[in-house]
């Protein structure tokens, strides 16, 4: 593949391309990638994925084939029916063996996700069987965040809860709840949650006190339970007082005593920021806006040398369309397009269509976490702004 620089992102006849009709262009040249390069002989992964999808699981939201094929589903749903998903890989997928011995609880690279992502794929029933598989894990209550743990799989019941109006579901989110408050850590009305997977203090969306914030947010608007409320506000301003405040502005640390501060969705600036508009947007708090918009300023960057959703230009640019979706401000929308044009300076070529480097840019990766889904996700939404996958209810 060739890769494209600004030079190329000019139209035949030499004048410059619509910036929409470039970012276009280059989601149909995704999903043509991803339509001409899954492998339905292999067990391992069904798309080339970040080698973390070989010590994980093949279906995983994070690095298995549930991100790509989100990816179709969102592109056939925009008027692109040659984007559907083939029935040999919607078999594929259906035909992997699940169960709590060899997959996770949680929501990025365990059940949880992959059951959202099959209720979103139209496999409704399956993606039922799959919630209802994860409460039986023994690692169910082993870690307390979004990314790994109970706050994730809280947020997928609260999502079946919302499409579905079943109460089990209801129920087994506020069961997430009560495990949470029952497990904070209270500290000068702060409360934080300590991971057991490497006995660290994690700020942050992913594994953070933001993320377990946002779960109870939503937690406490669809019971009216008051307790979860005000943990939600309390887990907030945890993260709130541990930013590192410097020339960059408010940045924040992956984990305690992290030398290094970082602008990104699952670690950084970004994820606490997107967690901040939505308390401001759903509680009405001045306060959460106003710090909002300051982390925007201090996280919005233009150039990066990593183009993905978790750790890249792409989590920042959903940060902004978030900002645009709850302020209606155009100017966090023009940033997101700013950025989208940087991300466009990723893409390599081929006559396969259009892809995108994974993490350290050393190989194509359609992946959600660090490659073509994640990044193709972001371009759609820019084009057409709505929910957020597997944050918004």
């Amino acid at each position: 593949m060739r890769p494209l620089t600004s030079d190329t992102l000019a139209s035949e006849g030499g004048a410059p391309a619509h910036p929409d009709a470039e970012v276009r262009r280059t989601l149909g040249g995704i999903a043509d990638t991803l339509l001409r390069t899954y492998d339905v002989r292999r067990t391992d992964r069904l798309w080339p994925a970040d080698y973390m999808v070989f010590t994980t699981n093949p279906l995983s939201v994070a690095y298995g084939a549930c991100g790509p094929a989100l990816l179709l589903r969102s592109r056939a749903s925009a008027h692109e029916p040659a984007a559907a998903l083939p029935a040999e890989v919607a078999s594929w997928m259906l035909g992997q063996r699940l169960g709590t011995d060899t997959y996770p609880p949680g929501l990025y690279v365990g059940l949880a996700g992959i059951a959202w992502a099959f209720h979103d794929l139209g496999w409704e029933d399956r993606g039922e069987e799959v919630m209802a598989m994860l409460q039986a894990s023994p690692l169910l209550y082993d870690e307390p965040g979004m990314f790994l743990g109970v706050a994730g799989w809280g947020l997928a019941s609260l999502r079946f809860h919302t499409r579905t109006g079943k109460q089990v579901h209801l129920d087994r989110a506020v069961q997430a709840g009560e495990h949470l408050l029952r497990t904070a850590r209270q500290e000068g009305g702060t409360c934080s949650w300590r991971s057991s997977h490497d006995d660290s203090l994690h700020y942050g969306y992913g594994h953070g006190a933001s993320g377990i914030a946002l779960f109870l947010l939503h937690l406490h608007l669809l019971t009216g339970d008051a307790r979860f409320r005000s943990y939600a506000v309390r887990a907030l301003e945890f993260d709130l007082a541990r930013a590192t405040e410097s020339g960059l502005g408010l940045q924040w640390q992956r984990v305690q005593d992290d030398p290094v501060v970082y602008p990104y969705w699952i670690h950084g600036g970004a994820g606490v920021g997107s967690v901040l508009i939505r308390f401001h947007a759903l509680l009405g708090i001045e306060r959460y806006g106003e710090l909002a918009r300051r982390v925007a300023d201090d996280t919005f960057v233009k150039y990066s040398y990593a183009p993905g959703l978790f750790e890249g230009l792409a989590g920042i640019g959903e940060f902004m369309l978030d900002m645009y979706s709850f302020t209606g401000e155009r100017e966090y929308r023009d940033r997101a397009r700013d950025i989208a044009g940087t991300l466009l300076w990723f893409r390599v070529e081929d006559e396969d269509g259009i892809a995108f480097p994974g993490r350290w840019l050393n190989r194509v990766a359609h992946d959600y976490a660090t490659g073509s889904a994640g990044i193709g996700l972001f371009l759609s939404r820019l084009l057409s702004p709505g929910e957020r996958p597997f944050v918004d209810l």
